[in-house]
C-alpha cells in the first residue's frame, strides 16, 4: 500500500502540479495546507505517512521550524521542497533530519524516487526498532534457579525454577544434601569453526532423567556475625540463553540480509536517475571489496566496504537529474551541487543503525590524503581506511568508464592517475594493492 501524503505549500501553481504528480504516481493526498501551524494540526487529525514541506511558508513558522516541531511530536518523515540549494540553507535543513530534499522546479521522476527512498528508510528504521524490542523481551524472560542450604549442605529452600531444573519437588528436597540431589560436572566443548555458533564452556547438571543441562552457577555464603551458616546457590540455565542467542543471531543474519536488499534497492533507485553511471556503484563496490580482501582486513570491515560502495553516491538523489546527465563540463556552481552529495548521503544514512559505519564511509569517500578532498578536508590517517579504499576504487572506475561529458579514458590512464598521486591524494598501500590487482593478478571490471 502506497503512503499517504500531506502537502505543505503556499504557491497555488506548485500545489496543482504536485497534486497531479502524486495522483499519477498512485499516492493518496490527506490534505493540502499553506502554513506550518496548519500542517501540525493536519498531521494530528489525518495522520499522513509522509509530509512534502516547502521551506518558505506563510505564517510564523517556516518549513524548517515546522519540520522540527513535527520531529518532536511525531515520527512522520518530512521531505523538503525548495528552490534554494545554497550552503546556508542546506546546513539549516540538516538540523531537522529530513528524509529528502527536492529542488524546484519539481519533476515527476524526482518526486517518485524521493518518496520511494523516504518510505524505504522509514520502514528500515521501524524494522530495526522492532528487532531491538524483541531482543530486550528475550533477555527479560531469563530466570534463575535458587537453592539455599545450611552450613552442612542440607537444602532448606528451593524456588520453582530450581524444582524444574533438578526435576524434584521442594517437599522432597528439604532436609536432603545438595550433593545427593544436584550432580554437577564441568564441560569444555570442542572448538567450533562456525561463526554463527559461539561455543561456551559451562557446568552441566545431570538430572534424574539423565538430561545434561548446561548451567552457570554462583555460590555465596550466608553469614551470621562472621560465622558461615549456609549458602545461596544460584543456577542459570544456559540452555535457554544459548537458544536465545542462536535465535538472535539468526534474526540478525536475516536483518543483515534484508538491509542488503534494501541497500541494493537504493542503489538501483539512484541509477535510474543517472543512466550514464548505471553499474558504477556496483563496479566500485566489487573493486573496493577485492582491494580490502587483498589487504586482509577483517570480514566485517570488508562487508562494510562492499555495502558502502553499493550506495556511496546515494547523496546524488538531491542533485537535479539534468546536472547528472549534462553532456558538457560542469560550471563551478553545478559542480558545487555535485560536491554536497557525500554530506547528503551521510544525512540520509546516519539515522539508520547499521552494524557497520556506512554513513561515515560514504561521507569520507571524496577525502584525499593531502587534505584537498571534500567535504571536510580530512588528511591522512584521519580518513577511515574504508573510505581510503573506496576513494581509489571510485577514481579508477570513473576514469575507466564513459561519462556524459567525455568518452571512457581507459583503465591504463586510471591506473596512471592513482600511481602518479600515490601518497598525495591516495593511500599508498591501497594504491599498491589496486595496481597489483590489475597489472599482476588479471583483475578486470565487469560491465
Amino acid at each position: 500500500m502506497n503512503p499517504s501524503i500531506l502537502i505543505v505549500e503556499d504557491d497555488r501553481t506548485t500545489i496543482l502540479m504536485i497534486q497531479k504528480f502524486i495522483t499519477d504516481l498512485g499516492y493518496d493526498i490527506t490534505d493540502t495546507v499553506s502554513t506550518g501551524e496548519d500542517a501540525i494540526q493536519s498531521i494530528k487529525k489525518k495522520k499522513p505517512d509522509i509530509v512534502l514541506m516547502d521551506i518558505t511558508l506563510k505564517g510564523e513558522m517556516d518549513g524548517i521550524d515546522s519540520a522540527k516541531r513535527i520531529n518532536e511530536e511525531t515520527d512522520v518523515p518530512v521531505i523538503y521542497l525548495t528552490s534554494s540549494s545554497d550552503r546556508e540553507t542546506i546546513e539549516s535543513v540538516k538540523k531537522s533530519n529530513p528524509y529528502g530534499y527536492i529542488i524546484k522546479p519539481i519533476n515527476k521522476e524526482t518526486l517518485k524516487v524521493t518518496l520511494e527512498m523516504a518510505s524505504l528508510r522509514f520502514s528500515m528504521e521501524r524494522r530495526i526498532g522492532e528487532g531491538e524490542q524483541k531482543f530486550k523481551a528475550i533477555l527479560n524472560s531469563i530466570s534463575d534457579a535458587v537453592i539455599v542450604t545450611d552450613a552442612s549442605g542440607i537444602i532448606t529452600y528451593m524456588n520453582p525454577v530450581a524444582e524444574r531444573l533438578v526435576e524434584c519437588k521442594i517437599q522432597n528436597t528439604i532436609g536432603k544434601r545438595i550433593i545427593d540431589l544436584v550432580n554437577i560436572t564441568y564441560s569444555i566443548p570442542e572448538p567450533s569453526s562456525s561463526e554463527k555458533t559461539p561455543e561456551l564452556d559451562w557446568f552441566l547438571i545431570l538430572t534424574k532423567s539423565g538430561k545434561k543441562i548446561p548451567v552457570d552457577y554462583r555460590a555465596a555464603p550466608i553469614k551470621d556475625q562472621q560465622k558461615e551458616t549456609g549458602s545461596v546457590i544460584v543456577f542459570r540455565d544456559f540452555t535457554g540463553l544459548y537458544d536465545a542467542n542462536m535465535k538472535i543471531q539468526e534474526s540478525f543474519a536475516q536483518l543483515r540480509k534484508a538491509m542488503g536488499g534494501i541497500i541494493q534497492a537504493m542503489a538501483h533507485t539512484i541509477e535510474t536517475r543517472d543512466p550514464y553511471t548505471a553499474g558504477h556503484q556496483r563496479r566500485v563496490s566489487d573493486l573496493a571489496r577485492e582491494i580490502a580482501s587483498r589487504m586482509q582486513l577483517q570480514k566485517n570491515v570488508i562487508e562494510s566496504i562492499r555495502l558502502a560502495g553499493v550506495i556511496h553516491d546515494i547523496g546524488k538523489i538531491s542533485v537535479p537529474a539534468e546536472i547528472l546527465s549534462m553532456p558538457r563540463t560542469l560550471t563551478d556552481l553545478e559542480f558545487n551541487l555535485i560536491k554536497i552529495h557525500p554530506q547528503i548521503g551521510y544525512d540520509i544514512l546516519k539515522p539508520i543503525e547499521f552494524p557497520w559505519p556506512i554513513a561515515e564511509i560514504v561521507y569520507q569517500h571524496h577525502e584525499r590524503i593531502d587534505g584537498s578532498g571534500y567535504p571536510a578536508g580530512l588528511r591522512g590517517e584521519d580518513i577511515m581506511i574504508e573510505a581510503r579504499i573506496l576513494a581509489v576504487a571510485d577514481v579508477v572506475e570513473a576514469m575507466a568508464s564513459h561519462r556524459p561529458y567525455r568518452a571512457a579514458l581507459g583503465i591504463e590512464k586510471a591506473l596512471n592517475e592513482i600511481s602518479a598521486n600515490r601518497g598525495k591524494y591516495y593511500d599508498e598501500n591501497v594504491t599498491d594493492v589496486c595496481l597489483d590487482l590489475f597489472r599482476n593478478r588479471g583483475y578486470s571490471m565487469k560491465y
